[in-house]
């Protein structure tokens, strides 16, 4: 016991925060480091009559991104401390790592492996992260004015605007345009290519134009709206995995 206890110690430099809440207030600490997999692109491939192998065309999606952590759990009542864990780490939500506390990944679901009981109080056990295949900055999550986020030094991203006004209102972002009707306040999420107004309720039919072509390229952007009104942008920055 006391060697485990000395690896705890040792090994509490590394956590996980997981909606706003650590391993560290749980008690539990990570066995190994977490473990990256999927991500993959998947390409338009086509073969050929004749052809060795076959032609590989543009990629057209990617897979999530898993990441495994395997927590070690000593407590008095292990199996009870395990059932809290496992509501902790439930739903969606955004998965921090000590390591790059500037990074977050947006998690759609966990999945759990078996549990591997060693001692009457001490079992290890595996949660697997599913998340969107992005690295996301957590500064990338508040809002900017348009002038701050005019060059994206970071991979092509899907920004948030959140525009006040009243009427017909253009958005332009790079030669490309959205059009919607205002009233009062619209949020346009071009991650989930939806809009919607400060009260939740959907707004989809109140806006005309392509969500993809208001995504950030990497570099220089040029971002403009209708004189009368105002947009705050939540950019999204971020690394492609």
């Amino acid at each position: 016991m006391r060697e485990l206890l000395e690896m705890i110690k040792n090994d509490s430099r590394f956590s996980v925060q997981y909606k706003n809440r650590t391993s560290d207030s749980f008690g539990i600490f990570l066995y190994d480091y977490p473990e990256f997999s999927g991500a993959e692109k998947n390409y338009d491939d086509q073969s050929v009559a004749g052809r060795l192998g076959t032609l590989v065309g543009k990629d057209i999606s990617k897979g999530n991104l898993e990441i495994t952590c395997t927590f070690s759990v000593l407590h008095p009542s292990f199996m009870a401390e395990i059932r809290e864990i496992k509501r902790w780490l439930s739903g969606t939500g955004e998965l921090i790592l000590s390591d790059s506390p500037e990074i977050y990944y947006a998690v759609q679901k966990v999945n759990y492996g078996s549990i591997e009981r060693e001692l009457r109080h001490y079992g290890r056990f595996a949660a697997t992260f599913v998340c969107t295949p992005f690295e996301y900055l957590v500064e990338g999550k508040r809002e900017y004015e348009i002038r701050e986020v005019l060059f994206n030094p970071y991979c092509v991203c899907h920004p948030i605007y959140r525009i006040t006004g009243e009427g017909s209102c253009s958005l332009h972002v790079n030669g490309n345009t959205m059009s919607a009707n205002i009233g009062q306040n619209l949020t346009i999420d071009t991650e989930r290519m939806i809009a919607y107004r400060s009260n939740g309720e959907l707004q989809n039919t109140s806006v005309t134009g392509d969500y993809e072509n208001m995504y950030f390229k990497e570099g220089e952007n040029e971002i403009t709206i209708t004189d009368g009104f105002d947009v705050k942008i939540v950019p999204n920055w971020g690394y492609d995995v």
